[in-house]
């Protein structure tokens, strides 16, 4: 009884702790991870790179062939790994992400039955030179998408290694999760290949293994690929093509670099083209040399029978290549091209402002919504709207989490929240949306969850987060993206990423880092802000309260910093007053001047811009 009691009265302290406002903090909890760092000069304070960071880099050399009678690629990878640590690495970490569909895998995504089976095959491991067998072996094991090597002959800091992986993959047939096979002859290919896990300065190799529902953390590197497909399949990858001349026909060559040079639609594979099988020139295997560098990730797409437009679009330091690639019966995709087109333009000149960092971008009519460098697989959308938001939300995650490279299984907000953000952005501007609807549905998202047993700080890991994944990770957090950028100004909120995005590029930030780059950008401690939006437990709920002597009080009862949005009235007679987040720093409470002569006979509060859980008293009659 006397534990219960105990147990209990931590409980209401826990909650009643829970209740109050946090604004007042004057800076955030900081992991201890993150405090090691700082005192190690890999990170700073003030959101750039420490002096003394590092980071470890992995290149691919990968030869592959698939085979689309078996649904299987088979290949052979040559991994040069840099740990520029300055650890002695005594084990090594590789991601299989297609052992996913591994009988007995841990998952927290539903696969169905159909596509289990008993695992990527590897047949070999040669490390240095030394080959480390695999049958019977401990020292190569894996319970789970990961696989681990002990190794031999430990690698010393600042040391160069070459590991050679022979595997066979299996492709699933049924289900498309993230990839796939979308009808008979169109595959989308991510996760196809074992990848060595991240070693870095804040956690050492990072052990989460990926279950289906938090993405990736991978490392940079420069990939030189060659893929062998059977007779007819066209492919399109991360990768630039080394040897069109070697594949396509002369007609098709010729459109390929009229969409390079052209600001126009170029049509470079038909119906017609497709129907009369004169696209490539071999009648047999072909073989793609593709090569992209200092990417996280390679994937590819391949299809028989999809038709592909191509244009391009200047940029400041360079020409980007955009290609759609799709069914001849789909909904949308006719139109993708010219889209992700203006998504590339609004995203480098306007908001964020930051220059696509690809030389190309190829949208996949694949299914749902997925991306990779310079790749996205999406599906048909029956409205413009969702082609719009679709189309600029994958192509967007070129800048987070692909260029920053992001740690998504630990701070998936800081891609999907900023990447649900922007694109809203550029829907409203695209189709004009004066009242900014794409906004108001997702605060009508939050309102919806928040309060809930969903709820949770957004700085709870993201592997952590359960059912309330995605509520965390794109709803929650583009709510709170969009009341600082309301309370900084969108020229402060963009300068803010741009220097951030400068800051990272190609290195791997934590959101320490990107609270820190905003503080000093904006020249505030915004602690006020980012403990009850990331750290705390409060919710965005204003209510109207009492008139006295010609204040209206507006009180913070959820203790989120929210901005005010109030309309008062005096009869037919209105005025709108608007008040920033901060006023929320240092109080609960706002008192508002009603102006002299001006007879309140009601006052609202706007929540169809700003979140609030609760409408019952965000209006009131005098």
């Amino acid at each position: 009884m006397k534990s219960f009691l105990i147990q209990s009265i931590l409980l209401i302290i826990m909650i009643s702790g829970i209740n109050v406002n946090a604004q007042t903090n004057k800076t955030v909890f900081v992991h201890k991870e993150v405090r090691n760092a700082i005192d190690n000069n890999t990170r700073t304070n003030t959101g750039v790179v420490g002096d003394n960071y590092w980071q470890n880099y992995c290149n691919y050399d990968i030869k592959a062939e698939i085979f689309t009678d078996t649904k299987l690629i088979k290949g052979t990878e040559v991994l040069t790994y840099f740990n520029n640590s300055p650890d002695t690495l005594r084990r090594l970490y590789f991601s299989n992400v297609q052992d996913l569909f591994k009988k007995g895998i841990k998952r927290d995504w539903d696969m169905g039955t159909q596509d289990l089976h008993d695992g990527v095959q590897i047949h070999s491991i040669e490390i240095d030179g030394v080959n480390f067998e695999m049958i019977n072996n401990k020292t190569v094991f894996s319970s789970t998408t990961d696989f681990i090597v002990i190794l031999k002959s430990h690698f010393a800091p600042k040391t160069t290694h070459k590991i050679k992986i022979e595997w066979t993959n299996i492709i699933p047939k049924y289900t498309t999760v993230r990839n796939g096979i979308y009808g008979e002859t169109n595959y989308m290919l991510g996760y196809w290949f074992p990848k060595m896990k991240v070693y870095d300065d804040m956690y050492g190799w990072a052990k989460i293994p990926h279950t289906g529902m938090a993405e990736f953390y991978n490392e940079f590197g420069n990939y030189n690929v060659e893929i062998t497909t059977p007779k007819d399949y066209k492919l399109w990858s991360t990768g630039v093509l080394q040897n069109p001349e070697h594949l396509y026909t002369k007609t098709i060559l010729k459109r390929i670099e009229e969409a390079k040079k052209s600001d126009e639609v170029v049509n470079i594979i038909t119906k017609k083209d497709v129907e009369k099988k004169e696209v490539l020139k071999n009648k047999t295997k072909n073989l793609w040399i593709l090569k992209m560098d200092s990417v996280t990730d390679f994937a590819f797409a391949i299809s028989k029978d999809y038709l592909w437009d191509a244009t391009s679009i200047q940029l400041k330091t360079k020409r980007v290549n955009v290609n759609a690639v799709y069914k001849s019966d789909s909904k949308d995709f006719a139109e993708i091209a010219e889209i992700t087109r203006n998504v590339i333009d609004f995203f480098s000149n306007t908001n964020p402002g930051i220059e696509y960092p690809f030389p190309q971008m190829t949208a996949f009519n694949g299914g749902g919504g997925m991306e990779y460098p310079a790749m996205v697989n999406d599906g048909d959308n029956a409205d413009l709207e969702g082609t719009l938001y679709l189309t600029a939300h994958e192509v967007g995650h070129s800048y987070f989490p692909f260029n920053t490279g992001l740690n998504e299984q630990r701070y998936a907000w800081m891609d999907e929240g900023l990447i649900t953000y922007f694109p809203r952005k550029f829907v409203k501007k695209y189709v004009d949306d004066k009242e900014f609807t794409a906004h108001r549905r997702l605060v009508k998202q939050y309102n919806k969850v928040a309060t809930t047993e969903k709820e949770m700080p957004l700085m709870v890991p993201s592997f952590n987060t359960g059912i309330a994944y995605r509520y965390q990770a794109y709803n929650k957090s583009s709510v709170a993206f969009h009341v600082l950028c309301n309370y900084l100004g969108e020229d402060v909120f963009n300068k803010a990423l741009q220097v951030f995005s400068a800051n990272w590029v190609h290195k791997h930030p934590t959101g320490y880092d990107f609270f820190n780059t905003f503080n000093t950008v904006s020249g505030e401690n915004l602690s006020w802000f980012w403990n009850p939006w990331f750290f705390g437990m409060q919710n965005a709920d204003l209510a109207i309260g009492e008139l006295n002597d010609g204040k209206l009080n507006i009180v913070n009862n959820g203790g989120l910093p929210v901005a005010v949005l109030l309309t008062i009235y005096s009869g037919e007679e209105y005025k709108k007053l608007r008040f920033k987040a901060n006023v929320w720093k240092d109080s609960d409470a706002l008192l508002v001047d009603i102006p002299e002569g001006f007879k309140l006979t009601k006052a609202e509060l706007n929540t169809l811009d700003m979140p609030d859980v609760n409408h019952d008293d965000n209006v009131k009659e005098f």
